[in-house]
């Protein structure tokens, strides 16, 4: 049970590889001028430094000095900024799960380690759950773009993970419109989603070593149970282009091509999930167009790992990248969509 003292919000920064970034990740929330928040960093083992030689955990070690530095200094409350360590890599998916259990907040925000919030962000949140009483979820407009070295960010002409619907919607609506609608995006950061929500989703997702497509895996299942959405026509968050997994960058070694063949344990479990829902109760089961649009998603992501493939991996790697395909997707599965491509 929370006390009374317990933050409003969570803030929670997976760090995989990203060190680079994370200082200016953790300056631009540890500047906000809201009074109720914490800040929990969850490293993936990652052995990443920054320009300096420095790890994810001197890092924060650094900013927390700053950072009660800086609150002192503009007489804001004091936070708290918690580092956790997994002892191995575990994937994304665990990262997340480790950071929403260790999370003490009624609800939860996520800030990649390579991304920043917008200065009064936190305020602007919260000052859309107060106004609309009892939301599940708020979704803030976000801004694609590039830092230079001075840290000042120029905004690229587009955002395709910015997605997102002004105004409100109630019940399994919320669900339906980001589904098959694609009225708003999946991703976890750049909104509050209640605490809750997190865990009765991880509830349905066991443990999986999965780095790619995870914010769809556990937004389909928050979405699922939530009850509320609310979108703002108000700017939280700087998402940083070309700078994570999914940049077209050279595969030149079978560890980094694992990573991304891990998308096919997002939709293992959601065709588990699917399996089941005829034994779940009525309003946790799935209407036949929105299995028929899920069928759909997992051929589209393996057409996309296909090309991925092509286009990235090495000549030398190229047969082992297809082998391991198969055992994540399926060999069947993959001749079928190797066909449509032909």
């Amino acid at each position: 049970m929370k006390s009374e003292s317990s933050p409003l919000i969570s803030v929670c920064i997976p760090v995989f590889g990203t060190e680079p970034y994370l200082f200016q990740c953790l300056r631009s929330v540890f500047t906000q001028d809201f009074s109720s928040f914490e800040i929990i960093v969850v490293s993936d083992r990652s052995c990443g430094l920054d320009e300096k030689g420095r790890g994810a955990k001197k890092i924060v070690k650094i900013a927390q000095k700053e950072c009660k530095k800086y609150r002192k200094k503009n007489k804001l409350p004091e936070i708290k900024i918690k580092f956790i360590e997994h002892r191995e890599n575990r994937g994304l998916i665990e990262v997340r799960r480790t950071l929403a259990f260790e999370a003490e907040g009624f609800y939860i925000t996520q800030v990649d380690s390579d991304d920043e919030m917008e200065s009064g962000a936190l305020s602007v949140l919260w000052r859309a759950v107060i106004e609309n009483v009892d939301i599940d979820i708020v979704h803030g407009k976000s801004t694609a773009g590039t830092f230079d070295e001075e840290g000042n960010f120029t905004p690229s002409k587009e955002n395709r993970y910015g997605k997102i619907f002004y105004g409100k919607i109630e019940g399994r609506e919320v669900f339906r419109r980001w589904l098959l609608g694609g009225e708003f995006t999946a991703n976890t950061w750049g909104k509050l989603i209640k605490r809750k929500l997190w865990l009765r989703g991880f509830e349905n997702i066991p443990y999986t070593q999965c780095n790619m497509a995870d914010d769809l895996l556990l937004f389909f299942f928050i979405a699922q149970y939530a009850k509320s959405y609310l979108g703002i026509e108000k700017n939280v968050y700087r998402y940083r282009v070309n700078s994570g997994m999914t940049s077209n960058r050279k595969i030149d070694n079978l560890q980094k091509w694992r990573m991304i063949c891990s998308t096919a344990s997002v939709f293992s479990i959601i065709s588990e999930y699917i399996a089941h829902s005829e034994k779940k109760a009525l309003e946790e089961s799935l209407q036949p167009d929105e299995i028929a649009h899920i069928r759909k998603l997992t051929g589209y992501y393996l057409l996309n790992n296909l090309k991925q493939m092509k286009e990235t991996v090495v000549p030398e790697l190229q047969e082992e990248a297809r082998k391991m395909l198969c055992e994540y997707w399926g060999e069947t599965f993959v001749e079928k969509m190797e066909k449509s491509l032909s």
